[in-house]
């Protein structure tokens, strides 16, 4: 099997945890929409949800300074640990990360006064749960306010995936491509409804999309942040008997289309949501 095939993620390795920054690439477009957006005042108690290595967790409590306090919550502890060794060098006084699920806030009814996320909403295990707890925890006029990319994601990739599976007749894997696409990035319609269901009003939807760029294909199937944070999954798409060729085939054809085009390009549309309790 080739080589960036044969790659797996290194995520529940510490001394992967301790290099990794996906803030220029991948986070930061996202979070500084985000930050536009936030509520600025003094004595608020803000909760970020999916706060991973602590952006925009501790760029939030250093805005809005120290009559605030800001908590991360996130199930995954490594990055947490990682978050606490910034906020320790940092010498921050009003953040702090608690390991745990959206689906179950440690905390107390109409406690915060925003909520935020920064492309943590879409990965949760049960997003109906997850907005229900938000509501829970937040006060009348808070501010729920988050990022998510939307369904058409690197589509210049999935279309051609898509694309090789149907000359395979493979309906099996063609709907766990689609399911794969639902399951992280839902429709802005349903979220909107989830959102109404659960007492946010929705104030404002700013849609808004930047580029990957790449070479090639094989730049982008050999890129870091590709080969350890979404080939795993894009591989679980294609049958295992299949797996080499389909890649090969799709690889071949988006270096043809790079090669017409100059480069790859892999679109990231995405929205900033921003939402009152009512």
């Amino acid at each position: 099997m080739k080589e960036y095939l044969v790659s797996k993620s290194y995520t529940f390795n510490k001394d992967f945890i301790s290099i990794i920054d996906e803030l220029p690439l991948w986070a930061a477009p996202f979070g500084l929409k985000l930050l536009e957006k936030l509520k600025i005042g003094r004595n608020l108690k803000v909760l970020d949800i999916g706060s991973g290595t602590g952006f925009p967790l501790l760029e939030i409590a250093q805005r809005l300074g120290e009559t605030s306090v800001i908590y991360g919550i996130d199930p995954w502890l490594d990055v947490l640990n990682r978050a606490q060794l910034k906020i320790a060098n940092y010498r921050i006084k009003n953040a702090a990360v608690i390991s745990g699920y959206a689906e179950e806030l440690p905390f107390s009814k109409s406690y915060f006064d925003v909520i935020v996320s920064n492309n943590g909403i879409n990965n949760v295990e049960d997003l109906n749960k997850t907005i229900s707890e938000c509501r829970r925890v937040s006060k009348k006029g808070a501010q729920f306010l988050f990022t998510m990319n939307l369904d058409k994601s690197m589509m210049e990739f999935y279309n051609v995936l898509k694309d090789e599976l149907e000359k395979e007749s493979d309906s099996i894997s063609l709907d766990r491509l689609e399911k794969h696409i639902y399951e992280k990035r839902r429709p802005l319609s349903e979220i909107k409804m989830i959102l109404n269901e659960n007492h946010f009003e929705v104030k404002e939807v700013i849609e808004d999309k930047f580029y990957l760029r790449f070479a090639d294909a094989t730049t982008m199937f050999n890129h870091s942040f590709i080969k350890y944070w979404f080939l795993d999954n894009w591989k679980k798409i294609a049958p295992v008997r299949n797996t080499e060729l389909i890649f090969d085939r799709v690889k071949s054809r988006l270096n043809s289309l790079a090669e017409e085009q100059g480069e790859l390009k892999l679109s990231i549309p995405f929205a900033v949501i921003n939402c009152t309790k009512l």
